[in-house]
């Protein structure tokens, strides 16, 4: 069974050992502002400094302490050349022992400064080079320390790497299974595990194993999603293989990264589901638009066709309503045929040259409405647009009652001009209602918008959308204008143009 103290507690650290963090943090030389100023150990003296006292000291202080006493017992007698002999030999002594300090000095610090070369080496990155201090002194046992260390340090920053290339392997797109396989393989990868296995269950339910001397040592970590547990990740180690506490960090850290992983596969999966779903109700919306449309075209084609026989034969205003709104339920029923068309991409223009302003007077004399004042300004100067006759037909018919609609009941002013620079026309309708609202410009042109002050039983929402469409299927653009001062809403139908010949 795992061993708690892999999940729970800490684990001992080793000689040398140090925290994760404080090894991969970014600023690993600096020190809390809070922490304890640091207290200097022995003497405030340097070490060379303290060895070249100490040997001074032991080679003149016998001497000079022997010379003390002659001189203080009288066996050197009245004669000065025998005090000075001494004093010359304690200089000499001095002398000596300084020199004697200074290599000794320089040879006992020869491994503390390559110590102090390899920690620099390890602050700068390069973890490859050893200490070879020989001997089994406090110095051998140092170096040791240090290269223990700076392999531990090598092989957490190898393992990182791994943990790192791992995650950024993985995608929502690969599916819960896929990742769980994958995340055990790189398990065992990354941190050298015998078998390694992600299990999606309450870590309650996984056994925890007892660490057996000699055995594989048993590892594991919750795998999370935030403040959610959504199983476990566990493993075996080799008997001989070190783990410590900044290794069940690094295990944990890319348990949780998996445990994202996871939870983000889970959510695109069902994301995924429900674009599906939609996207077989809208081919569903799509079919039932398809069939309601060609078979209300039957029976209005023929209420339209004997109204008009009706009312040729009997004159009444009655009748021309008929006609008249069967034609308009005619129209919007060929608008819903367009979108399904244009949406399956069975829409294929057919390109002429056709005079505008023709068009657009048959149009407005389509739509019936003698009650408001039209004006038709044509300075195309002989210009011709390239277009589809019925698709353009159709635009025009909805450009105009919809600002018939919205045009509270003013003035319908159409333009028409020709950008010579460009090789297009422009045919602008102005009507002079509200408006357009600022809220509703950026959404105007959607499949199924309304504007925010109309209701929904008012129009498909269907008009300024095939229309625009229709506009870029046949090479051109529809533009609502800016708004201006002493006019309604202005929308701009842009169409390849050919000049006049000379």
């Amino acid at each position: 069974m795992i061993d708690p103290t892999v999940l729970g507690d800490p684990l001992p650290d080793g000689p040398g050992e140090r925290p994760l963090a404080s090894v991969d943090g970014p600023d690993r030389g600096t020190e809390s502002p809070n922490a304890p100023s640091p207290e200097p150990v022995g003497s405030r003296l340097a070490f060379r400094t303290r060895i070249t006292l100490a040997l001074v000291a032991a080679a003149a202080v016998p001497l000079a302490t022997f010379g003390i006493v002659l001189v203080a017992s009288g066996l050197l007698g009245p004669d000065v050349t025998l005090h000075r002999l001494l004093l010359f030999a304690i200089v000499v002594v001095i002398l000596l022992a300084v020199l004697a300090a200074y290599l000794l000095a320089a040879d006992l610090t020869r491994p503390l400064r390559a110590i102090a070369a390899a920690v620099d080496r390890v602050s700068a990155g390069n973890l490859d080079v050893p200490i070879v201090v020989a001997g089994d002194d406090e110095l051998a046992r140092l170096a040791e320390s240090h290269n223990r260390l700076a392999a531990d340090l090598d092989r957490r920053n190898r393992e990182l790497e791994r943990i790192l290339q791992a995650v950024e392997a993985s995608s929502p797109r690969d599916g819960v299974g896929w990742l769980v396989g994958r995340a055990a393989a790189d398990a065992q990868a990354a941190f050298g595990l015998i078998d390694g296995v992600v299990v999606l269950a309450d870590p309650a339910s996984v056994p925890i194993e007892e660490t057996i001397p000699g055995e594989p040592r048993p590892v594991r970590a919750e795998l999370r999603s935030g403040s959610e547990t959504i199983g476990v990740l566990a493993g075996h180690l080799p008997a001989t293989a070190r783990w410590e506490r900044a290794d069940q960090d690094l295990l944990e850290l890319f348990a949780r990264e998996v445990g994202v992983a996871i939870r983000n596969a889970e959510l695109f999966a069902r994301v995924e589901a429900q674009n599906a779903r939609l996207l077989e109700l809208d081919a569903a919306k799509d079919d039932f638009l398809r069939g309601v449309s060609h078979n209300l075209q039957t029976p209005l084609t023929s209420i339209r066709a004997h109204a008009e026989q009706l009312a040729a034969v009997h004159p009444d205003r009655r009748l021309e309503i008929i006609a008249e709104q069967a034609e308009r339920l005619s129209r919007m029923v060929r608008q819903l045929l367009t979108v399904t068309r244009l949406e399956s991409g069975a829409l294929r223009p057919e390109a002429e040259v056709v005079a505008l302003a023709p068009r657009v007077r048959r149009a407005w004399e389509a739509i019936a409405v003698q009650e408001i004042p039209f004006s038709l300004e044509d300075r195309s100067g002989g210009w011709l647009a390239i277009a589809d006759p019925d698709q353009l037909d159709q635009v025009l018919w909805a450009l105009l009652d919809n600002a018939v609609k919205h045009g509270a009941h003013g003035p319908v002013e159409v333009e028409i001009a020709a950008d010579e620079a460009a090789g297009r026309l422009r045919l602008t309708i102005i009507d002079h209602g509200p408006g357009v609202p600022e809220a509703d410009r950026a959404r105007l042109f959607g499949r199924f918008e309304r504007g925010s002050a109309r209701r929904a039983e008012e129009g498909s929402g269907l008009g300024l959308y095939v229309s625009r469409e229709l506009a870029r299927a046949m090479g051109g653009d529809l533009v609502l204008e800016p708004a201006a001062p002493g006019r309604g809403a202005a929308f701009s139908l842009h169409l390849p143009g050919e000049p006049p010949l000379e």
